[in-house]
């Protein structure tokens, strides 16, 4: 019984070793700063030890890692490690509790900075304002994106510009122009610069064009050469008779009669005076002799602005969309023989990682 207790309490306490060496790193990187920090030893050391944690640790080794590298003044470093975050973890704030007092406060000013100024990109997708397959080839796309802190934009493809300007905080929609992108299928990247302060970061946005063939057109010489030989008519029946027999007895017939428009035209004489309706009894006297008091012309013109302001119409809604990966298109297509095919276009949507440029 005491031998089954020992060999309990042993596998218990390897169970828990590795929680206990991985909740020790936090010590360890304490022991490096404090009041008279190490920091180049405390990056070296996280910086290693940053491979071996759990998910929620390294969330937290990943940003104190970009704190440390900023206070040994490596600029171009702390911006990559600080957008590698952002990009991975967005505006998320980390568990930096263990951190001691002299440390934490430093870096409180430090993330707080950062989050005031990275122009972060989130939530990007396209923007479908119907349901089900649209018919006809789009000119335009919108993909809707959240951004964090406002930014001044620009969008291009290639060497050609495509949009810019200001965007405050808060979420966006892009029009992104389709034409001429439906020849083949094909993937094109799009670049989304966004500057904030004296930060650049470019931001890509890949679009996967797939255009597949839905069905195929017979031939047109086998077309023409079927309706020679049918004698199918190429103007439709104007009239005619059609006769069912059964048995040698007449049981249905229709007949179609081509319409003959008829011209009727009756002349209408005016009104005898003007402003009053045809053919009624001419006035006894004249209408436009008769006035109103000024008070019963403003009492009638109030009541009248009163129900223009109370009946006023709703203002119009903005158009509603849901948020999708991939948008579909069915269209007619001409093919290198110059036939006319259905084909479907499928649009996918792929978002990379944000960089900040480098000057």
């Amino acid at each position: 019984m005491i031998k089954l207790r020992m060999t309990a309490a042993a596998l218990a306490l390897v169970l828990a070793l590795p929680a206990a060496l991985r909740a020790d790193w936090k010590s360890e990187l304490n022991s490096r700063l404090g009041r008279s920090p190490d920091y180049r030893a405390a990056r070296d050391y996280l910086a290693e030890e940053a491979k071996k944690l759990e998910p929620d640790d390294r969330q937290a080794a990943t940003l104190i890692l970009a704190f440390l590298t900023a206070k040994l003044g490596e600029k171009d470093r702390e911006k990559d490690l600080v957008a590698d975050y952002f990009e991975t973890y967005r505006d998320y704030d980390p568990d930096f509790g263990f951190l001691d007092d002299y440390t934490i406060r430093d870096f409180l000013g430090f993330w707080a900075g950062w989050k005031r100024t990275y122009p972060l990109v989130s939530d990007i997708s396209l923007l479908a304002y119907d349901r089900g397959i649209a018919t006809g080839i789009p000119g335009s796309v919108d993909i809707g994106l959240d951004l964090l802190n406002e930014a001044l934009y620009r969008v291009s493809l290639g060497p050609y510009i495509l949009e810019g300007g200001y965007w405050p905080a808060g979420y966006h929609i892009l029009t992104i122009p389709l034409r001429g992108l439906f020849d083949r299928s094909e993937a094109y990247e799009f670049v989304l610069d966004l500057k904030s302060a004296d930060l650049i970061v470019r931001k890509p946005i890949r679009l996967r064009i797939d255009i597949a063939d839905v069905s195929v057109p017979v031939p047109s010489s086998r077309r023409e050469a079927g309706s020679a030989v049918a004698g199918v008519p190429l103007k439709p029946i104007q009239e005619g008779e059609l006769s069912l027999y059964i048995d040698g007895k007449l049981v249905l017939r229709s007949r179609k009669i081509a319409a003959k428009p008829a011209s009727f035209a009756f002349p209408l004489g005016g009104p005898l005076m003007p402003g009053q309706k045809p053919y009624m009894p001419p006035p006894k006297d004249d209408p436009m002799a008769h006035g109103i008091d000024v008070v019963s012309a403003l009492a009638l013109a109030y009541k009248a602005l009163k129900d223009l302001v109370i009946k006023r119409p709703a203002p119009a809604s903005p158009p509603s969309y849901q948020k999708v990966t991939s948008l579909s298109f069915a269209y007619p297509r001409t093919t290198a023989e110059g036939q006319t095919v259905s084909a479907r276009a499928s649009l996918a949507l792929s978002p990379g990682r944000g960089l900040i440029l480098r000057e």
